[in-house]
């Protein structure tokens, strides 16, 4: 049960601290995410564009740069994101094991929504999913876990230890 509940909220903490930090990017040091992303993010009226500029900053680099908005490269926000991310799911897993795989499973239970929404964006014919497109789109979100899913481990080894059970 703490796999399942570190996994849903370890997915949705990396979410939401993305996009709180794109909402007050304007405050936020050049450093931590790039102005043009925060501009981006913060011209776009649409709820679902909002959600996808945030899926490029949590799963770059080739996302971004295929869309042509978003962020087309690793952020120090990204890190940050999965590592918190990570430390919640582990937390909540309790053992080093399953918060590894709490947290791997948010990264990549993440990729497959945002594929999925980017999908929804860019194409308004569901029997699409099929295509080439569609799976090009996933193949750039799957690979950009690979940097996700080592912050969130990371972060997951941390909160298991503390939580573990000890003899």
């Amino acid at each position: 049960m703490g796999q399942i509940l570190g996994t849903i909220f370890g997915l949705i903490a990396a979410f939401a601290i993305v996009f709180a930090a794109l909402t007050f990017g304007a405050v936020m040091p050049e450093d931590l995410i790039s102005s043009v992303v925060v501009q981006d993010f913060l011209t776009r009226n649409d709820l679902e564009l909002k959600f996808a500029i945030v899926g490029t900053v949590l799963y770059p680099p080739l996302l971004g740069e295929n869309l042509g908005f978003g962020a087309s490269g690793s952020t120090v926000l990204m890190f940050l994101a999965w590592g918190t991310a990570g430390l919640i799911a582990g937390l909540l897993s309790r053992d080093w094991i399953p918060a590894v795989f709490a947290a791997v499973f948010s990264v990549i239970a993440g990729a497959l929504l945002i594929w999925l929404l980017i999908f929804v964006i860019n194409t308004g014919d569901f029997g699409a999913i099929f295509g080439s497109e569609s799976f090009l789109l996933l193949e750039y979100a799957i690979q950009g876990c690979i940097f996700p899913v080592i912050a969130a481990v990371v972060g997951a080894v941390l909160g298991g230890g503390i939580t573990r059970r000890r003899a």
